[in-house]
């Protein structure tokens, strides 16, 4: 059994300062409720860099300020998503820390959003880390869209798949004029797509509320929320405002899902006994 928070965070563009200092606090009310795993949304820290590229981590300092909550307050993180600079090019980094303070997992977004392709560096593949509530893979954002990766992840031995996002109703373009809350529809579909095909549980964490970006004001969809096979969601903010999402996971239905679907079982004879790494 898994007890996680999920924090739909508000971001105050470039104020890493300021939004360091309320994830702390959201870090605070959850280790206080009870949770072991602590999930913040995609670019928190700084939101959208635009112009700020200045603002891109280069020196490990906002992992470093997670790395101390997560041991200060004896919960695992995922601390979002962070811009960080690197040898000249900018990637889109997610980042497992134990409650130790260590690092067992970091991950660069793959599949890069439109707007990322002009300034990001994709990562090379999926990632998988052991944790001590099994086998965790990390994806960002539109990486939910692509069953692939999550293909990836079950072949690492993936049980839980975490999920930070900055997804945004105008995130559908000219899709809007056909259904103006389609993003809600896309992502409460593939969260629980990718539970069942897969037989993981995903933690989908979003950004709350609306914000400005270099593409213009963006609202964000909400919807962050926890989906298992057989079940779907089991927990879900049907909103978009600012709040912490407290849920657990009874991971023993994901074994029951393999007794029943034999995914893993079928892509292990289809690709060889010893595809499964995990």
């Amino acid at each position: 059994m898994l007890k996680l928070a999920l924090v739909q965070f508000q971001v105050e563009p470039h104020a890493p300062e300021a939004n360091l200092a309320k994830a702390e606090r959201f870090v605070a009310q959850a280790a206080a409720a009870g949770a072991e795993l602590v999930v913040f949304p995609e670019y928190f820290v700084t939101g959208p860099l635009g112009n700020r590229k200045d603002l891109a981590d280069a020196d490990g300092r906002y992992r470093a300020a997670f790395q101390a909550m997560a041991k200060g307050h004896g919960v695992d993180l995922v601390p979002g998503s962070i811009a960080e600079s690197e040898g000249g090019r900018f990637h889109n980094t997610a980042y497992y820390i134990a409650s130790d303070g260590s690092v067992p997992g970091r991950y660069r977004k793959v599949n890069l959003w439109v707007s990322e392709k002009l300034w990001v560096t994709p990562g090379e593949g999926a990632v998988v880390c052991d944790t001590r509530f099994g086998r965790v893979g990390l994806a960002i954002c539109w990486d939910l869209a692509f069953p692939e990766l999550f293909r990836d992840m079950l072949r690492q031995g993936a049980e839980i798949v975490v999920c930070p996002s900055c997804w945004c109703f105008e995130d559908a373009g000219a899709g809007q004029r056909h259904n103006p809350r389609a993003e809600e529809l896309f992502v409460d579909s593939l969260c629980v797509a990718r539970a069942f095909e897969n037989e993981v549980a995903v933690a989908f964490c979003n950004v709350a509320g609306e914000f400005d970006t270099p593409g213009g004001r963006r609202h964000s969809m909400g919807h962050s929320q926890v989906a298992v096979p057989f079940k779907g969601a089991v927990a879900l903010l049907g909103h978009s405002d600012e709040a912490m999402l407290v849920a657990e996971i009874d991971t023993s239905i994901l074994s029951d899902a393999e007794s029943a679907y034999e995914i893993r079982k079928d892509l292990a004879k289809a690709r060889g006994d010893d595809w499964m790494d995990g």
